[in-house]
């Protein structure tokens, strides 16, 4: 039986009233931009829904309708002549640099197929000269997922096609965060990018900052940097045109750069400007970043190329034209993140907390009124909250904070005292006068201590969903609304791991064993003392991992303690180190190799973590399940005799 959410309530719809005053609605500017150069659509009749003249419905927020109407349209556009975009046919864009002997590709969208489609329709409408280049502008899957959409790795291999990135550590991070934390980042991803909602104005809307994640099945794909960019300054011809990078880490990505085209006067500071606000914090889950050097970073960019520049083509969004407009535009969003950042440590510095800072402070007019500033990716709010995040850390200074108790034993007690009945009473008037935070905290705790109590479930979800309703950040509405759904439905299965084939293929051997680490159950292997080493046929390296003590460690090097040795491919000792209890298939194959005590792979295997990618987020039945490991069959991707599987649908 299909989903189907319930209405906007008249507080919900009274929000939206009061909201527009917040907003320029007859600046239609956007759209303009938005659909400047088209030169062939995508079909995106499955957000039909938003055309331009539809009335914003009651269960979105007006500011969101208007940017999620600016984005529908998809297709392959004319940037300025010999740069051209593909745009929304998922979240993020494919750019095609149109030089003299060959396209210079800058960022390769998730998945192969949503870039195979977008290079097909390049080479059909433009020309089918060969991909010489391609240049991922930061770490983020979304940018670098589809790179086997666009080039052969043979020819890679070869030298026949560079890939660029930046930074010495891009495949640390790249791979890293969609590996080590992974499993919790795909969970957390799928709500906030709404990927467990269908479509629709009740349901997820779009990303806002592309027209959505992508359906499920997609491959997401890896090829690693053939050439490194480290300074700023630093220049490379392609394609008989030239390139100039600013190198800009620690901002949107650990590890991200800003690319000036002279030629054709055209400038991408990556994700670092957009027609959003950014994240300083993301919801999915990833190392906070650091405010002030988006200021830095894009204040350089103004000096260095402010003077020249035509055009702002980014990765996601729309571009901007017109040197005054660029100007205008970069130098916005460069004060909107030093205001948040400044901002938020003088109220620290006054003794503000972060939720006291997040609920007082607002952009001024000037910046706040601007399109391209508002929250449709992240938000003021959680901005705020994450750059005390980034220079205080995790405690709040409030002593109550600094050891509280579990939401399901504080839950309890709160039931205890209160009364269920008195909770959902209150809980039930917070709805009815609109007041849904309120409504959906105090019901928390009575789900978290009755977690059977349907009346209490169904109320808190009705309020999550008008939380959603009014959210004028998609990311904030996906959260509300998949909780909605979880919270009457039960857990929603997604189809999406970032720890996929090539991912988990492209991990670094020491990356590897920090994976196998996290999934290492403490208390199960505090009495353990194995040691096994593992020979790496292919990179010609022998590596010894132990456990002992709870904790398991790897060197690079063979050990005379070891009492196994395995030898293969890395694939397959991949498969073996995450696998280790299915390893038997392997070593009969004659894939693997051992020398030694294989009884030691048996009590490897019995210290290791399965991941349940589909545990529950808002309610607590995750707690009994995750005690002491074994939480469900592995879902990590990699699986002996298929060490390379990719198929995964996939959010940045």
């Amino acid at each position: 039986m299909a989903y189907i959410p319930k209405d906007a309530t008249p507080s919900t719809v009274a929000a939206h009233r009061d909201a527009t005053t917040a907003y320029d609605l007859d600046d239609r500017q956007d759209f303009v931009d938005a659909r400047r150069g088209l030169i062939a659509p995508i079909d995106n009749s499955a957000y039909a829904y938003l055309a331009d003249d539809a009335p914003c419905p009651h269960t979105v927020n007006p500011s969101l309708w208007r940017q999620s109407q600016v984005l529908h349209t998809g297709g392959l556009y004319e940037v300025v002549e010999g740069l051209y975009q593909v745009r929304n046919s998922e979240i993020a864009n494919l750019t095609v640099v149109d030089g003299e002997d060959g396209l210079v590709i800058i960022d390769t969208m998730t998945s192969v197929e949503a870039s195979r489609q977008a290079l097909d329709l390049f080479r059909e409408h433009v020309n089918d000269k060969p991909v010489v280049a391609v240049i991922y502008t930061h770490t983020h899957v979304d940018h670098y997922g589809g790179v086997k959409g666009i080039v052969d790795p043979a020819d890679v291999a070869a030298g026949k096609v560079a890939i660029i990135a930046p930074g010495y550590e891009f495949e640390k991070h790249a791979i890293g965060e969609n590996i080590i934390v992974g499993n919790a980042m795909s969970r957390r991803a799928s709500y906030a990018f709404g990927s467990l909602l269908e479509p629709g104005a009740r349901q997820t809307v779009t990303c806002g900052i592309g027209i959505g994640p992508g359906g499920p099945g997609r491959t997401v794909s890896y090829l690693p940097p053939t050439d490194l960019v480290t300074r700023t300054g630093e220049r490379r011809e392609l394609a008989g045109l030239e390139f100039e990078f600013l190198y800009a880490p620690d901002t949107e990505a650990p590890e991200e750069m800003h690319i000036w085209i002279p030629e054709l006067k055209a400038l991408t500071c990556a994700e670092n400007a957009q027609h959003s606000l950014h994240n300083i914090q993301t919801l999915r889950g990833a190392r906070t970043r650091d405010a002030r050097n988006f200021a830095r970073y894009l204040d350089e960019t103004l000096e260095r190329w402010g003077d020249d520049t035509e055009v702002h083509f980014g990765p996601h969004t729309w571009p901007v034209w017109g040197n005054e407009e660029v100007v205008e535009f970069l130098s916005s969003q460069r004060d909107t993140y030093k205001y948040i950042h400044d901002q938020a440590l003088r109220m620290a510095n006054k003794g503000y907390t972060a939720i006291e800072a997040a609920e007082i402070l607002e952009l001024p007019e000037g910046l706040g009124r601007k399109w391209y500033n508002r929250g449709y990716h992240g938000t003021v709010h959680h901005n705020v909250r994450a750059v005390f995040h980034k220079e205080l850390g995790l405690w709040d200074g409030d002593p109550v904070t600094l050891h509280p108790l579990p939401p399901a034993e504080s839950g309890r007690r709160y039931v205890d005292l209160i009364g269920a009945d008195t909770i959902l009473t209150e809980g039930r008037r917070a709805f009815e006068a609109g007041e849904y935070r309120w409504a959906v905290e105090i019901l928390h705790k009575l789900v978290f201590a009755q977690p059977d109590n349907t009346e209490a479930r169904e109320l808190q979800a009705d309020a999550y969903e008008q939380m959603g309703y009014q959210a004028e950040g998609p990311q904030w509405r996906g959260v509300f609304l998949t909780m909605a759904r979880e919270l009457r439905e039960g857990v929603i299965e997604q189809t999406f791991s970032s720890v996929a084939g090539d991912i988990v293929l492209g991990m670094s051997v020491d990356l590897l064993f920090d994976y196998a680490a996290v999934r290492v159950v403490g208390d199960r292997a505090a009495n353990c003392d194995l040691r096994i080493d593992f020979t790496f046929t292919d990179l010609d390296e022998t590596w010894t991992m132990w456990v002992a003590r709870g904790v398991l460690h790897a060197r690079r090097g063979a050990s005379d303690l070891a009492q196994l040795h395995l030898t293969g491919t890395k694939a397959a000792l991949i498969a073996t180190v995450l696998q280790p209890a299915h390893a038997g298939e392997a070593l009969e194959s004659g894939i693997v190799t051992a020398e030694g005590d294989r009884a030691v792979l048996a009590t490897y295997a019995s210290v290791l973590d399965e991941l349940d990618k589909n545990f529950p987020i808002g309610v607590p039945e995750r707690v009994g399940r995750a005690a002491a490991g074994g939480v469900g069959p592995s879902r990590h991707g990699v699986t002996i005799g298929n060490e390379a599987s990719n198929t995964s649908s996939s959010s940045p």
